[in-house]
């Protein structure tokens, strides 16, 4: 009887394991979602998404999945209000935009050890430093100029954590706001 209770102890706190990840909102806001477009006339865009995951600054093949970043992008510059098309599809366009995403994991892999064998209770942290490079070129090929903005996400592990899970910030969410940013910024210095 008491090896039952031992084990439905240790499910349960297993169960209860979590963590909570928020952002350090290094971005300032964006006034105005969606944008407006400069003239009647709106640009036509290439886009090509590019990404690399390191983890405690060694290039790790599991990082993105491309196919669904692509499409959180296209859907952010589609929903700007600031572009007649967006295409990942390689075509004549009046911009070619190159967007590099980087995410930079740091972690203490001792610490996470740790954390992993006293069931959550001792807890540890990482850090994903999130980074979107925006390469802006004319119809001809043209650098016209790039745009570089950053945010950090700080992730908790702990047993009891589980309770803050909803209120957990996401990397979709993260990227979203790096993306409206950065057009922004390029809207600001008249890129687009």
């Amino acid at each position: 009887m008491k090896r039952i209770s031992c084990l439905i102890l240790t499910g349960c706190l297993l169960a209860l394991c979590g963590c909570i990840s928020y952002s350090e909102n290094q971005l300032a806001a964006v006034k105005q979602w969606p944008m407006t477009g400069a003239g009647a006339q709106k640009p036509t865009v290439y886009l090509k998404v590019e990404s690399q995951y390191l983890l405690n600054d060694e290039a790790q093949a599991n990082g993105f999945n491309q196919a669904a970043l692509e499409k959180l992008l296209v859907q952010s510059y589609q929903d700007s209000g600031l572009f007649s098309r967006v295409s990942t599809v390689q075509q004549t366009a009046d911009r070619y935009i190159t967007v590099h995403v980087s995410n930079h994991e740091r972690a203490n892999m001792a610490a996470a050890v740790i954390t992993g064998l006293t069931l959550y209770i001792i807890p540890s942290t990482f850090r994903n430093e999130l980074g979107m490079q925006t390469d802006i070129r004319d119809g001809g090929g043209a650098l016209l100029g790039s745009v570089e903005k950053h945010e950090t996400i700080t992730t908790w592990m702990q047993l009891l954590l589980i309770f803050a899970l909803p209120f957990s910030e996401s990397t979709d969410n993260v990227l979203n706001q790096l993306s409206q940013s950065s057009l922004e910024a390029a809207a600001q210095q008249q890129l687009l």
